[in-house]
Order: structure tokens, then sequence, then C-alpha cells
């Protein structure tokens, strides 16, 4: 049994900036003579490679970790982001049409070994991946949920932090600040 049939994962070289997430735009009504205006967001849970991937039908695997990431509107505080682990490579299983894997947005490139047949991914390699990025996972939240703990036990003495964490927390998007992050490792 060779190596071929029991590796079925690829690597895909991705261009530039397609492991960034992808941007959506939504229409957003208005009072405005129009009436609505285009508002762009990001999608922070995929990136642009992954989604044109997987609509063109490839099932694929990118190792990612999170990292916080200063907020734009209140500056002080930081969001969790999501990056690749290995920048400028994702994993495909077992494509089936190499012209369309190569033609799809995002994708540069196969990892090949010599000859250009495509060189496969050892399963260990991939369940390695995913125990690091598991690890990574555990490790952030272990560290986020000391931060938002201290940064609510701070907010108690500032009326303006409490009321600001009071509406991020009832739309999810709890942030904190990168000190109090460092000093809970």
């Amino acid at each position: 049994m060779g190596q071929e049939q029991t590796s079925q994962w690829f690597a895909v070289k991705a261009a530039p900036g397609s492991q960034k997430p992808q941007r959506e735009y939504k229409a957003e009504q208005t009072r405005s003579k129009k009436g609505y205006r285009i508002v762009p967001s990001l999608n922070p849970h995929v990136s642009a490679i992954e989604l044109a991937l997987t609509k063109a039908g490839f099932d694929c695997y990118m190792p990612a970790e999170k990292r916080l990431v200063r907020d734009r509107r209140h500056t002080d505080l930081w969001k969790p982001r999501r990056f690749a682990l290995l920048v400028g490579y994702i994993f495909v299983h077992a494509p089936r049409d190499w012209r369309a894997l190569k033609a799809t947005p995002g994708v540069s490139g196969v990892v090949s070994d010599g000859q250009g047949r495509p060189l496969p991914v050892s399963w260990d390699d991939i369940l390695m991946l995913r125990a690091t990025e598991a690890q990574s996972e555990a490790e952030f939240e272990r560290r986020a949920k000391l931060a938002r703990q201290k940064l609510r036990q701070k907010s108690k003495s500032d009326a303006r932090l409490k009321e600001l964490i009071a509406r991020l927390d009832m739309a999810g998007m709890l942030t904190v600040p990168l000190e109090e992050m460092l000093a809970a490792g």
C-alpha cells in the first residue's frame, strides 16, 4: 500500500491575501432618499480561499489560530481574530478535478514533486496540525477568560467601561485590552 493510497490530503499554495477573512457586503436600511446603503463587513470565521474552495466543491482545511487585534472604534479594547497557522498553504482532501482546483480563485498552485505530480500530505501531519490548532485554541480561551474576569473587575470602578462591556456582551462581541490579556498569562 503506497503513500498515495493512505493519504488523500494535498497542500495547495494560497495566493497572497487569500487567507484573510472574506469581505461580505450587506444592505442596511437608512432614512436617506435612497433608503439603503451597502455596508462592507468581514466574516471572521472563514477566509476568502476557504470560501472559494468550498463553493467549488472541494473539502479544505486551513489550520488557524486566534490572536488579539486592536478594535478600531474602541482603541483601548482588543478583538479576537483568526489567522492562518501556515501562511501561504491550505490543505485539500481528495480533489477529483485538478484543473478546477488550480482555477479556483485564491489558489496559486499545488505543491508537487520534481515531475509535477501533486505530493500527498500524510494523515499524521494533518493530525499534528489539528492538535497544534486545538492547543492554541485552548490556551487562547483560557487567557481570554482570565482577561475578561479582570476586565469586569476593573469595570466596577469605571462607569464608562461598565456600560461599554454591557453593550459588547449583549452583542456577543466582548473584547479585552491587550494589557489585561498579557497580565492574565
